[in-house]
């Protein structure tokens, strides 16, 4: 039988990097379809860095209210079926693959590229299975994603940092001002954005469109008061309610504040009709887990996983390092996805490492598999930096987790990190070590 995968690229196209969106598509197809989004109640959540979390971590709180909720979320780590979540389960393979071949026919006269088939996928999917909510993470920019298809109840916008410049624009006005195109008319919106510049092109679309934000900072009160390798702690004042102590077991401040903008995102959809209590937003802030985001997958030595693949996301994770493994010797296992800026991306990281393993990865999703930027361009950007660390190269990925493995004493630290295509392939190994 025909795996999902193979039907998948045997029915769509690869993203071409630089391509700009078109909606036109995507509309096109989900007509054919029979417009499955239509009538589909969305939290959208876009922004640069931290969208994935956000949504998983609003999906998983909704889950504790009781709703039924779909998740969209991309890039998947280990299989396809990770996109199409209902329930906090991935699809079963089965599924997909009838799905698949029920628009077989449309995907062929469309022609639509593979994200914009698994997008139309998603929302068959979820109207199949009568979610009371998806929650659903943009893929590129927002105005012209294929996503930007959907009647939310609610907007968040998690922030606004340099990537996709060559489709987006090259200043974070520019790119703020495709993202904001997810903000929808009367529909209320939870904001992370910083710059006093980027806060001013959410305002003039939400007053375009009559609608109103919160802000993380203004509206959104958020108070680190403890933070760990177990997670952090925090208080939360909304225009609504407050919060105290409350916990989350992921790992870094980012993390929190990604929390915080989950919270606030629920909590936007009070208006539509969700009600989520006190003891459901606990304890899904406890429970959600987000693979591949600062994820510990060993202990002696420390083997931390991490998609870092923008300079913002690595910033993060830098400091993430910085702050809850202080002194301990890196080891990174590096590997980047064409389409990023490489040096900007990995400057946060070199002045943390001893040494560099530097691989590579066969990527299976939207840009096609030949995506992962050549090790020694890798090699080249980290001698232009001017830090000075020990270099090694290996082109299997797994084969350069074990180097790194073989070189570390008990009290290193290794990370793997660069791309979520790279924690793909490295996660399942590790899981399996002894």
């Amino acid at each position: 039988m025909e795996s999902a995968d193979e039907l998948l690229w045997s029915l769509a196209v690869p993203t071409r990097l630089g391509e700009r969106p078109d909606l036109r598509r995507m509309r096109s197809l989900l007509a054919k379809l029979g417009d499955p989004h239509h009538g589909l109640p969305v939290l959208h959540v876009g922004g640069t860095s931290g969208k994935g979390s956000t949504a998983t971590i609003a999906a998983q709180i909704l889950r504790e209210a009781g709703y039924r909720v779909g998740l969209h979320v991309k890039p998947h780590l280990e299989s396809v079926e990770e996109r199409f979540v209902v329930g906090g389960s991935p699809i079963e393979s089965e599924r997909l693959i009838a799905l698949l071949r029920d628009a077989s026919d449309a995907a062929r006269e469309v022609g639509p590229t593979w994200y914009e088939l698994t997008v139309a996928v998603a929302f068959q999917h979820f109207r199949a299975e009568r979610v009371d909510v998806a929650v659903v993470e943009v893929g590129l920019g927002g105005t012209h994603d294929g996503t930007n298809v959907v009647e939310p109840r609610a907007v968040v916008l998690t922030n606004v940092g340099l990537d996709h410049t060559e489709v987006l624009g090259d200043t974070v006005e520019k790119i703020a001002t495709d993202k904001v195109g997810i903000i929808k008319a009367g529909v209320p919106v939870v904001s992370g954005v910083s710059q006093e510049s980027v806060r001013q092109i959410v305002e003039e679309r939400c007053q375009s469109v009559g609608t109103r934000a919160w802000y993380l900072g203004r509206e959104i009160d958020c108070r680190l008061t403890e933070l760990g390798p177990d997670g952090g702690c925090f208080d939360l004042d909304l225009p609504s309610r407050s919060f105290t102590d409350l916990r989350i077991r992921l790992r870094g401040a980012h993390q929190v504040d990604n929390a915080a903008l989950a919270v606030a995102g629920v909590e936007a959809l009070r208006r539509g009709g969700y009600v989520v209590d006190d003891t459901a937003i606990r304890s899904g802030l406890l429970n959600v887990q987000v693979p591949g985001r600062l994820e510990l997958m060993r202990t002696r030595p420390l083997v931390l996983l991490d998609g870092a693949h923008n300079p913002a996301k690595m910033l993060a994770f830098s400091e993430a390092l910085r702050a809850l493994y202080p002194g301990r010797p890196v080891t990174a296992v590096l590997a980047f996805k064409r389409g990023h800026d490489l040096p900007q991306t990995i400057a946060p990281l070199l002045p943390l490492l001893r040494r560099a393993v530097i691989t590579r990865f066969d990527a299976d999703g939207d840009y096609g598999r030949d995506q992962s930027v050549s090790p020694g361009t890798v090699l080249k950007a980290i001698e232009n930096s001017g830090v000075e660390i020990e270099t090694l190269v290996e082109p299997d990925p797994i084969r350069a987790i074990e180097l790194a493995l073989d070189q570390a004493s008990d009290d290193d630290l290794i990370c793997a990190t660069g791309s979520l295509y790279l924690v793909g392939k490295l996660r399942p190994w590790l899981k399996n070590l002894p």
